[in-house]
């Protein structure tokens, strides 16, 4: 998917008009729509407000990458988003193991601590 595609995409799953999404951005309103047509593109300041308002990576947001994860943002650092790609990439049953052995972890690192603690 390109980048006009994936606006379109975004906006719409926000449920904004080409209109709404050019005043949040700064822009006027038929600016949107030549975006989406593949008219014009963005400048980089304006890719960077849209990669910002929708919280999506620029990759994403080029069509470089179906992640939208933004890494090395304050939330994610590369490990902590390596993990989570290998994560949504496990189907159910393995997800729900991943899950029950990171309470495990934690019981254990629990109980470490409170003997520590005693």
């Amino acid at each position: 998917m390109d980048f006009s595609n994936r606006l379109k995409h975004l906006r719409q799953k926000y449920k904004l008009t080409q209109g709404e999404l050019a005043a949040v951005i700064g822009l006027k309103s038929t600016a949107i729509s030549n975006y989406e047509s593949k008219r014009n593109e963005p400048s980089f300041d304006k890719l960077i407000s849209l990669s910002d308002y929708f919280n999506v990576s620029l990759d994403y947001m080029l069509g470089i990458s179906d992640n939208t994860l933004r890494i090395g943002s304050e939330d994610w650092d590369n490990e902590t988003a390596d993990f989570y790609i290998l994560y949504k990439r496990l189907n159910k049953i393995n997800t729900n193991e991943i899950k029950n052995y990171a309470r495990y972890l934690l019981y254990k690192q629990d109980k470490l601590t409170d003997n520590f603690r005693d």
